[in-house]
């Protein structure tokens, strides 16, 4: 899959709570994070999740520009210098899509850690050890979970967030 060019809508599993608040985290400078993807930081600023590596936090998905930052066209771009502008990111459970091959997902994996390969695709292997955690498989659409419009057959649903340092979420 092509890297993210725009932003997109991801649907949300469950219902939110006090669990599942929105946090804010600083950009990496020049970077371009999309609003819907999957959000990662990198050395305490977020990047884009195009090629994730396995010391990456995944913290949920992209939500909008957060404060003191204008909330516009697609994307949201880091300014010139590390922490300038801030993205809100929204926590809790996603519907992602699902890899293919060793790293697809089916019912038999609930429960189960799975890891992420791009902005908006999980799969169920690491990849030798190269990928980061990306949460906790809930649900996988068509299976054990109706497909009801938007939720397309085979999107799985995941608890996002990893504990790989202390303050990730879990």
């Amino acid at each position: 899959m092509a890297a993210l060019t725009a932003d997109q809508h991801t649907n949300r599993f469950g219902t939110p709570g006090n669990a599942s608040q929105p946090i804010n985290l600083p950009v990496k400078a020049n970077s371009t994070v999309y609003r819907g993807s999957v959000a990662i930081t990198r050395s305490g600023y977020m990047v884009p999740a195009t090629t994730p590596q396995s010391t990456d936090l995944v913290w949920g998905l992209v939500g909008q520009a957060g404060p003191g930052s204008i909330n516009g066209s697609p994307g949201i771009v880091g300014g010139t210098t590390d922490g300038a502008v801030n993205v809100e990111v929204d926590t809790g459970s996603f519907w992602l899509n699902s890899g293919t091959g060793s790293d697809a997902i089916v019912a038999a994996n609930i429960g189960a850690t799975c890891y992420l390969m791009n902005e908006t695709t999980v799969g169920l292997t690491s990849s030798g050890n190269s990928r980061p955690v990306a949460g906790i498989v809930l649900a996988v659409a068509g299976t054990n979970y109706p497909v009801v419009a938007p939720i397309q057959s085979g999107q799985v649903a995941v608890k996002l967030g990893n504990a790989q340092s202390t303050g990730a979420p879990q």
